[in-house]
């Protein structure tokens, strides 16, 4: 990432930290683009530079799977769980210091219909990511096992995000291990029950 590509990254979360700090202390329908961008001290017209609209701040920039960690996964030699494992865990560790924001963030997501579409929305881009870089490891694998697998690493992250800011746990990537242990046991469900 550029100078320029890191400032406009850390300027998009300064933002998207401020609309949800203000968000959560005014409620959402109560914070306008114009208080966001005031408290982040930026302009109106950089704020739009940067989202469309206010629940659009909130989400953040894609939480995409990071670059150089997703061209390692791709070329591992390891086995599939290991080598994904550090994938997943070079994901989630650039997040361990904002769980109060993301906790917000699940909060409005599960409040505000707008919020809630957005979230959605990024879990199907991850999953789509995700499909992209199992199938450019493994391309001649079956499609549809491709598509399957892909959508169960994204719900198994997710599910570890909702434990972890549910304050019930504290350490995010044993979370996100753990679920993705189970992905093997829950396909057995299919044989044995």
């Amino acid at each position: 990432m550029n100078a320029l590509n890191t400032r406009r990254f850390r300027t998009a979360l300064k933002i998207q930290a401020t609309a949800v700090a203000l968000a959560a202390r005014h409620g959402l329908a109560n914070v306008t683009t114009e208080e966001i961008a005031r408290e982040a001290g930026i302009s109106t017209r950089t704020f739009f530079n940067y989202y469309p609209y206010k629940e659009a701040a909130i989400m953040g920039p894609p939480p995409d799977y990071p670059a150089d960690a997703s061209e390692r996964f791709v070329a591992g030699k390891g086995t599939l769980a290991r080598d994904l494992e550090q994938l997943i865990e070079a994901h989630l560790s650039r997040f361990l210091a904002d769980r109060e924001m993301f906790g917000q963030i699940h909060r409005l997501a599960s409040t505000d219909p707008k919020v809630g579409a957005l979230y959605s929305s990024s879990i199907l881009a991850r999953r789509v990511q995700m499909r992209e870089l199992l199938h450019r490891r493994m391309p001649r694998t079956d499609n549809r096992m491709i598509e399957i697998l892909a959508a169960a690493i994204v719900a198994a992250t997710n599910a570890a995000t909702t434990e972890w800011v549910s304050g019930d746990r504290e350490d995010f990537v044993a979370i996100a291990r753990d679920y993705m242990a189970l992905i093997l046991p829950a396909a057995e469900l299919l044989r044995s029950t």
